[in-house]
Order: structure tokens, then C-alpha cells, then sequence
């Protein structure tokens, strides 16, 4: 076949895989996303992951205000915690910051995967039929949805529950050839880890 072209890997990476990086708290996660994209590879997700890291980031930033200026006790915190008072440089503050990870992971593609009352109502089958939060939803959705459209085969995560819960939706709907879930450890190995020959 002359001139034929590969096709890029494409891993869709849930929030918590973006957070892991963002913040360093998991040093795999980091070497991982890393080898990804230094092969060239593509991460993607939904963009419904930009609104969760900016959630993050405002839980983050009320957090540090009410313990560190206000001397506020744990229980005041977790009790006011949906009635934030950021302002506009804490807006900023999150948006240079997400644009702070956009920037240095670049090989990262965001897409809105739910576009037509068909994705929606999936989705809603999905939500109606398993132990998945609707953000879990949302990200299981995407995937399958990748899968179709932009040749991503395996989707990242950490959550032991959208793990379980995801793969039986993809049993139920005989979807498990066309996307596989994994955790970071499970891409290491499979992708990374050199074997030796015997």
C-alpha cells in the first residue's frame, strides 16, 4: 500500500487522570501522560472537563482563603462550600491556570461529544441503567463516542467505580472491542513497560 498513513492513538483521559497531572499528586499518571505524548500520541476528553477543573480550582482557592485568612474550622468550610464569594481575580486566577495546563499539555484535544437529542437520550440510558454519577455518565458517553469518531480505544481513569459500572455497560452493549478501560498502570504496562525476550 503506498503512502499509507498510521493512525495517531488517541487515549481519552477522565478528570481525575487531568488533575493527577495538573497537580502532580501521581508521579505515573505524570511519566505516562508524558510518554503519550512524546510518541506523538493524543489524549482527549470531553470539554465538560475544562467546567470540572474549574470547579476544582474554585474549591481550592475558597478552601485556602477560609483557612488561611479567615481561620475558619473544617466543619464551617465543608458546610460553605456551595456558597462560595470568590471574585473576578480568582476567575482569573482559575483561567490562567487552566490555560497554564492547556499550554504545557498541549497534545490534549477537547470536544463536545454530546451534540443531538441521540447522545442525550444514550446518556440518559446509561444514567438510568447504572451506578454512575452524571459526570461519570458524561465521560463513559464521550468515549464511546471517541471510539466511533476519533479512533480512541482506551479511556483512562482512576475511578474504581466508572471502572466496574463502565464495563458493564460495554458488555451490555457489546462495546468492549471497541473500547477498552483502563487505569494508568494498566496503559504503563501494556504501552511503555519494555518485556523481555526469553
Amino acid at each position: 500500500m503506498p503512502n499509507s498513513q498510521r493512525k495517531i492513538k488517541s487515549f481519552y483521559i477522565d478528570t481525575n487522570i487531568a488533575l493527577d497531572y495538573i497537580t502532580g499528586r501521581n508521579r505515573q499518571t505524570i511519566s505516562v501522560l508524558d510518554k503519550i505524548r512524546d510518541k506523538g500520541w493524543k489524549c482527549i476528553s470531553s470539554s465538560f472537563l475544562a467546567m470540572e477543573l474549574a470547579d476544582y480550582k474554585k474549591d481550592s482557592l475558597f478552601v485556602l482563603d477560609k483557612v488561611i485568612e479567615k481561620k475558619w474550622e473544617m466543619r464551617k468550610i465543608l458546610r460553605e462550600t456551595y456558597k462560595k464569594d470568590l471574585r473576578r481575580g480568582d476567575f482569573e486566577k482559575i483561567y490562567d491556570w487552566f490555560n497554564d495546563f492547556k499550554e504545557s499539555y498541549k497534545n490534549l484535544e477537547l470536544y463536545d461529544f454530546l451534540t443531538d437529542i441521540h447522545d442525550w437520550h444514550f446518556a440518559q440510558e446509561i444514567s438510568f441503567n447504572s451506578n454512575l454519577s452524571a459526570t461519570d455518565v458524561i465521560h463513559l458517553f464521550s468515549a464511546i463516542s471517541s471510539s466511533f469518531t476519533k479512533n480512541c480505544k482506551i479511556m483512562i481513569t482512576s475511578d474504581k467505580q466508572l471502572i466496574t459500572e463502565g464495563q458493564k455497560i460495554l458488555d451490555n452493549y457489546k462495546l468492549k472491542t471497541k473500547l477498552k478501560i483502563m487505569k494508568i498502570s494498566d496503559v504503563d504496562n501494556k504501552f511503555f513497560v519494555k518485556r523481555s525476550s526469553s
